[in-house]
């Protein structure tokens, strides 16, 4: 109602600004035409803007005078009469609004007859103003309308429309519409008929009690559509309905059973607004009366559900079908009639018609909806058809009539109307699961019905299906209670409804037996009431007699257990005190004790021991109550147990180890202080988990990770430097036999051995333990120094873990001596650290064992040493930095320092770190050698240059002579020639103690790497001389040719090289024996040009001394030193340009006529 009265108001302001915008709109549609006329005069004029502004004036003034003039005699020349009244008139302004009276100019007098005074005054006005107040009401609105369209104002038409249609409204609607319609408005018409369309809910039928049969019946037809018969029957208008009845004629019977938009029936409306005489007429037209609705209804369910009396005798009379049933819900019209409170004076004569016992989808019958809806009318009619009405009939939830009045309803007067019923079931037993109505009662916690149905008789002892009485329901359902929270006797009590005491008292004076076995859990009623307030105790015990109270469950426990397991000691000590055997067992034998114990349930193992259980006993499997105890932490009952005087070491039936060790595995450090209090023996020797070896608690916790339980060892005073001994297995007794082929003892046994000589300190670094370690280390006991199997200490194992806190426990022990040991590998702690780059380990023991890094290893060679050798830089920097002697030798044969190894491995950075240390550039080793020269040999072109660029010296030779560069050469080092070549000072022309440079060792390698290094020899010094003989007399074209080097051949040979020389042996390229002759072949078939003469005293060919009469000669083609028998042959050689015959050796005769060799002669 509120958002009504809120939605009207909001109408109204919206109402008063559509006609303040109307007037608005008005003014500026007066001054639109006042300057439209200017404008229209100024063009006509042919006037520009200049003139404008003085024509709009004129327009304003011409306007403003005739405002002024209304009812004037100035100027006016004409009078106009209306209703007795005059007015004076000017003709000019009649006939700008109108030219309904044509010419005026003779004219003095109008008569405006049928039109009221006041409505003229205001059209006069609104003539000369143009003016009209919106204000003014339908009694003047709607005649003034009628005067602008009888004389022609069609401005004031407009005018009065736009009004008019702003206030239409559902009150005046109809009205408007009537006017609208006798003058032809169509626009007003239109509008009141989308009005009466949208807003057709709120309209009566008082809003069109005067508007006539026919127009309204056109209005209906444009307005409903196809819900006209429902808007016909709605408006109450029988002469309307009388319309459509006579229009429709030929499809009535179709119409006048179709359903609307909304889905109702014609008749269903007309039954609705009780016009009886308008569905008398449907009926008669042909409306059907058992017609059904959507949802299956007929027209009788409905009038009866809505308990509309009238309506179901009318419809009676009319043959409305009686035997109908939803087909849904499956309900009949008794159904209905019993939910209604409506009178049908109809019922009783028609009763014997329908079926009293029918039944709903529900199962329901007429019986139970009447009980359900309290319908004592409808239930004393039914209950006239007895016997023929099943007043036992349950419905498809088992419930009856009986269970519905009392439970549901709490209607005591139906249940007696009920139980006065001869064969009344009075259990209404579910049949299902077959609880009765008293188990009903006590599930809804209802003393009245319990009360009402003990005192007529009902039995109150009978179980259900499952075996559960009612007094089993009662109490599972009342409230657990938890005497912790409770003090008193009367908190016990009012925790508990007092109803729910009530039917308990009801139940148990009824016959109710306590000592019956619930069917379900197994438990008699002590069972459950030992869990809930005492009250329910007090109230069962005198019915219980003793054999009750010892009764176990389905799952073998007493009353006094289960109020020992609920924490109900007071209830436990009121049944010790009836006779409850406090050292009882269970079925199995096990008694109260252990089984509290092995339940973790401190408490209760304390009310026993207090209570004078015996503490002696022990479980079937061997537990003692201290084991069991200390497995499951209960503190209190071990302290209680040991001054009892119980085995403290009484080991474990499954592992054998003792309870200290049970507490400590457990973290239970307060169990493990009362028994080392009360003497536990902290060393608990046993064998390990593979039963290999016997270990001590302190190894096992160790073994296990357990560094909580070693550190109170430790604390505790054990022998922390205990070893494990191997056990007398099988497997180790197996011995080694020298005389037999038998192999050695498996590797199981030497594990053992290993193991076996770990001090409790090894493990713990071992696995990381550095709590534990902490605890040993800080012992005075503990020795740090012990060494395992492999000769190491806890140092040696904390490197190899990578454990640096721990090797900071063991830095800071007061004797840094184990820090020295070397392991059986040779290693010390600080080698091992080096080895895995733990620079920050190493550091920390260098730092507590300044000499450390200084120690040689088995091959003579100190951290240092091993680094560069490693090409390790991190662990080079790490003893640079700690400023270790870089100079320092090799202990072995060949004397090197670190940076002659370096230059070996190549590594620049770490060359420069050692030079920058301090190491000497010109150091030589055993054999002589620089580190220049050892990087020459190696090819490490950028280790030279950074020894070049630190002043290393190219021309220190080793002991056989050979400097940096011969060695470069003698290896093939292009690079490092390259750089020795150009930017250094090194002696090119150097020989060796052979006598040989570097031309000579360059042809003594094989392969293209010489003919590189030969031509950026002769890059670097052009004149390089090439005839130089070693010790021997080679030079190095003989020695390339010696080693078959015939690229570098070639290049010597371009370079000048002369082919004829011969050696200290004799031996030339020519008489040199090879296996065939095609490198000499190929290198007489190259020449391009004629090679340098040989020199010499003898024959190369014939060996034959020249003398005066013997005299020298040189083949013109090879350059060789020849006698005048062994170059007969004379050729032109065309190559040389030489045209004319020339002296030519056999050899060169036989490849310049044949390409190949001639035969040798004898």
């Amino acid at each position: 109602m509120t958002s009504e009265v809120g939605i009207s108001k909001h109408l109204d302001l919206l109402r008063k600004e559509h006609v303040r915008l109307q007037v608005r709109h008005a003014e500026l549609q007066r001054s639109y035409d006042a300057l439209l006329s200017a404008n229209s005069l100024g063009c006509a004029d042919g006037i520009r803007s200049a003139l404008n502004v003085s024509t709009s004036n004129f327009i304003h003034a011409l306007l403003h005078i005739v405002t002024q003039l209304y009812d004037k005699d100035l100027y006016s020349d004409i009078t106009i009469h209306f209703d007795g009244h005059q007015l004076r008139g000017h003709r000019i302004v009649i006939a700008a609004r109108t030219d309904f009276w044509g010419d005026l100019s003779t004219v003095e007098r109008l008569e405006l007859t049928e039109i009221p005074g006041k409505v003229a005054k205001v059209m006069m006005k609104w003539m000369y103003t143009n003016i009209l107040d919106e204000c003014i009401g339908d009694s003047v609105l709607l005649p003034l309308l009628e005067a602008a369209l009888k004389y022609h104002f069609e401005d004031l038409k407009t005018r009065c429309e736009e009004i008019l249609i702003a206030r239409i409204d559902v009150e005046n609607c109809a009205k408007v519409y009537q006017f609208a319609e006798l003058h032809s408005l169509d626009r007003i018409r239109d509008f009141c008929a989308e009005v009466v369309s949208d807003r057709w809910s709120e309209f009566t039928p008082e809003h069109f009690l005067d508007m006539p049969a026919q127009l309204l019946y056109q209005l209906l037809k444009r307005k409903s559509g196809a819900n006209l018969l429902g808007s016909l029957i709605r408006l109450q208008r029988e002469d309307v309905l009388f319309l459509f009845l006579i229009e429709n004629d030929a499809r009535l019977k179709t119409i006048l059973n179709e359903f609307d938009c909304d889905g109702q029936l014609p008749l269903g409306i007309a039954f609705e607004l009780k016009q009886l005489k308008m569905a008398k007429c449907l009926l008669t037209h042909g409306a059907d009366v058992n017609k059904l609705d959507e949802r299956g209804n007929s027209l009788l369910w409905k009038a009866i559900e809505k308990g509309n009396a009238e309506v179901c005798d009318f419809l009676i009379e009319n043959g409305a079908n009686l035997n109908y049933v939803h087909e849904e819900s499956g309900e009949t019209l008794l159904h209905v009639l019993a939910k209604s409170k409506a009178k049908a004076q109809w019922m009783p004569g028609e009763l014997t018609n329908f079926d009293v016992n029918a039944l709903d989808r529900s199962g329901r019958s007429p019986l139970i909806v009447a009980v359900e809806h309290e319908n004592i009318a409808v239930i004393d009619l039914l209950l006239q058809q007895l016997p023929k009405l099943d007043v036992n009939r349950h419905d498809n939830a088992s419930r009856s009539a009986l269970q519905i009045a009392l439970l549901e309803r709490h209607n005591l007067e139906i249940a007696e109307k009920l139980l006065a019923i001869d064969g009344l079931d009075l259990l209404c037993a579910d049949k299902k699961t077959g609880q009765t109505l008293i188990h009903k009662t006590v599930a809804f916690s209802d003393q009245i019905a319990a009360q009402f149905l003990a005192a007529n008789g009902v039995p109150v002892d009978l179980p259900d299906a499952k075996g559960s009485t009612p007094l089993h329901h009662l109490l599972k359902a009342l409230p657990a209670f938890d005497e912790t929270t409770a003090h008193h006797h009367h908190q016990q009590q009012s925790t508990i409804d007092p109803s729910l005491l009530s039917i308990l008292q009801i139940l148990l004076h009824s016959g109710a037996n306590p000592s019956s076995v619930d069917g379900i859990s197994g438990c008699t009623a002590l069972h459950y009431a030992v869990s809930k307030p005492r009250a329910v105790l007090d109230a069962l015990l005198p019915h219980c007699d003793s054999a009750t109270i010892g009764t176990t469950d389905r799952d073998g426990r007493s009353p006094l257990w289960c109020a020992l397991l609920a924490s109900k000691f007071d209830t436990a000590a009121l049944l010790i005190g009836a006779g409850a055997d406090i050292n009882e067992k269970s079925a199995d034998g096990v008694p109260l004790l252990i089984k509290a114990i092995a339940l973790k349930r401190d408490d209760i193992s304390r009310f026993l021991l207090a209570n004078k259980a015996i503490a002696a006993v022990t479980s079937p499997d061997g537990f003692t109550p201290l084991n069991l105890a200390v497995q499951n932490g209960l503190t209190s009952t071990v302290d209680q147990l040991c001054k009892l005087g119980a085995n403290l070491n009484h080991p474990n039936p499954l592992n054998g180890l003792i309870p200290l060790w049970t507490a400590l595995e457990n973290g239970d450090f307060g169990t493990a202080e009362v028994l080392i209090a009360h003497g536990a023996d902290t060393e608990g020797l046993c064998a390990n988990d593979e039963q290999t070896m016997d270990e001590t608690l302190l190894h096992r916790a160790i073994d296990k990770n357990n560094q909580k339980a070693a550190v109170f060892l430790i604390k505790s005073g054990c022998n922390v430097n205990a070893l494990r001994s191997v056990r007398d297995s099988p497997s180790s007794r197996q011995q080694p036999n020298a005389s037999s082929s038998s192999p050695a003892p498996s590797t199981p046994v030497a594990e053992l051995y290993a193991r076996s000589k770990q001090t409790p300190l090894h493990t713990a670094v071992q696995w990381g333990l550095t709590e534990v370690a902490r605890a040993l280390i800080a012992n005075l006991s503990c020795r740090i120094d012990a060494q395992d199997a492999d000769g190491r200490t806890a140092a040696h194992i904390a490197v190899l873990e990578q454990d640096q806190h721990t090797l900071e426990l063991l830095l800071a022990h007061p004797d840094p001596s184990p820090l020295g040991v070397r392991d059986r590998y040779g290693h010390t702690p600080l080698a091992l650290a080096m080895r895995a780059k733990q620079n920050k380990m190493a550091e920390a023991i260098c730092k507590r064992l300044p000499h450390a890094a200084l120690q040689m290893n088995g091959s003579g060679e100190n951290l240092l040493h091993c680094a560069v050798k490693c090409a390790d830089l991190e662990s080079v920097l790490f003893l640079l930095g700690i400023h270790i002697d870089v100079n320092i030798a090799t202990q072995d044969q060949e004397r090197n320092t670190a940076l002659h190894i370096c230059s070996r491995v190549g590594e620049e950075l770490i060359l420069r770190n050692l030079i920058l240390a301090g190491a000497e550039i010109n150091a030589r080793n055993a054999s002589g050698q620089t580190a220049l020269a050892i990087a020459a040999m190696h090819g490490h072109d950028g280790i030279c240059r950074a020894l070049l660029e630190n002043g290393a010296d190219p021309n220190i030779a080793n002991d056989d002579g050979n400097n940096a560069l011969h060695a470069a050469v003698s290896r093939g080092s292009v690079k490092v020639i390259r750089l020795l070549l150009s930017e250094s000072q090194v002696d090119v022309l150097a020989v060796n103690k052979r006598q040989q440079n570097i031309l000579h060792l360059c042809a003594i390698n094989i392969g293209h790497v010489s003919a590189e290094a030969f031509v950026e020899i002769l890059r670097a010094h052009p004149n390089y001389p090439l005839e130089a003989a070693d010790l021997y007399g080679n030079t190095m074209f003989l020695l390339a040719f010696i080693n078959g080097n015939s690229e570098l051949c070639k290049l010597a040979l371009k370079n000048g090289a002369c082919m004829g020389t011969m050696n200290s042996q004799g031996q030339t390229v020519f008489n040199f024996s090879t296996p065939t002759q095609q490198l000499l072949i190929g290198l007489l078939e190259s020449l391009e040009r004629e090679p340098k003469w040989a020199e010499g005293d003898a024959c190369s060919e014939c060996a034959t001394k020249f003398t005066l009469t013997m005299r020298k000669h040189h083949c013109r083609h090879c350059g060789r030193l020849v006698c005048a028998k062994c170059s007969d042959q004379q050729i032109p050689i065309l190559k040389y340009n030489l045209a004319k015959t020339v002296r030519v050796c056999q050899m060169c005769f036989g490849v310049l006529t044949l390409g190949a060799a001639p035969p040798q002669r004898k």
